[in-house]
């Protein structure tokens, strides 16, 4: 006779970026063992690895490829993994700049958006004539920006990123799929556009999608007074933006 089976609940989610419902289940101790050594790590790498595999493991649709999914869906759908398996607030410490205390923080992920510029597009106007259509980056695009060469320049790097996430370009004519291209033949493409031109690509990534969320620090520490003043409130207070997976969890 086998074991008998734990009951697990089912949530569902939809995805900032196309507003598609998904359903999944909290991480069980086999996912945050997986999350707990890829944190000892410390390896950028690692940790991403062991985000995928567990958003695999407790996502219930047979239809969504994890691979394929912008990093910032990747981000908010962890960060409701986590708090469907360890509790929606999230508690969070900082060291007071002033009295070097600490901070205690803490906020719901249901207060936590995605930020979305109303500006942003995929769609890039290079001239009147000819236009390139963006893709998001994912989390295995993240995964090979950590494994750049180390004598790579921030150029270089922005290069990479911009050919992974070129979908295709197009004219008044014809549309032209980067995959029927080599890296080569884009980055000549890329390296013929001038200044203005290059600045639109960049901006998109600059404006895309972020998980963030704005938070105010306040040090209610007791430091001590001089001479005959008594202790006071230290009151250093300080407006912060959370942004990206990382600066959610310690």
């Amino acid at each position: 006779m086998g074991l008998p089976k734990i009951a697990v609940p089912e949530y569902s989610l939809k995805l900032p970026s196309n507003g598609n419902e998904i359903k999944y289940r909290p991480f069980l101790v086999k996912e945050e063992k997986l999350l707990l050594i890829a944190m000892e790590s410390e390896e950028e790498n690692q940790i991403l690895d062991a985000t995928k595999q567990v958003i695999k493991n407790c996502m219930l649709n047979n239809d969504v490829n994890v691979e394929k999914l912008p990093i910032f869906d990747i981000e908010y759908i962890f960060l409701w993994l986590r708090a469907r398996s360890k509790g929606e607030i999230i508690e969070l410490k900082y060291k007071c700049p002033d009295c070097k205390g600490e901070i205690p923080l803490s906020f719901n992920v249901e207060e936590v958006v995605i930020n979305k510029d109303t500006a942003h597009s995929q769609k890039i106007e290079i001239t009147d004539s000819l236009g390139i259509m963006m893709k998001y980056p994912t989390i295995d695009d993240q995964s090979n920006k950590e494994t750049v060469n180390n004598s790579d320049t921030q150029i270089d790097q922005l290069f990479k990123t911009i050919l992974s996430s070129l979908e295709y370009i197009y004219d008044n004519e014809e549309m032209y799929s980067s995959k029927d291209y080599t890296e080569n033949e884009m980055q000549d493409f890329l390296e013929s556009l001038n200044d203005t031109q290059f600045q639109k690509i960049a901006n998109f990534f600059e404006t895309m999608p972020k998980l963030k969320h704005e938070v105010k620090l306040e040090c209610k520490g007791r430091v001590k007074g001089e001479g005959k003043k008594k202790d006071k409130t230290c009151g250093y207070t300080e407006d912060i933006v959370l942004e990206g997976l990382q600066s959610f969890f310690e």
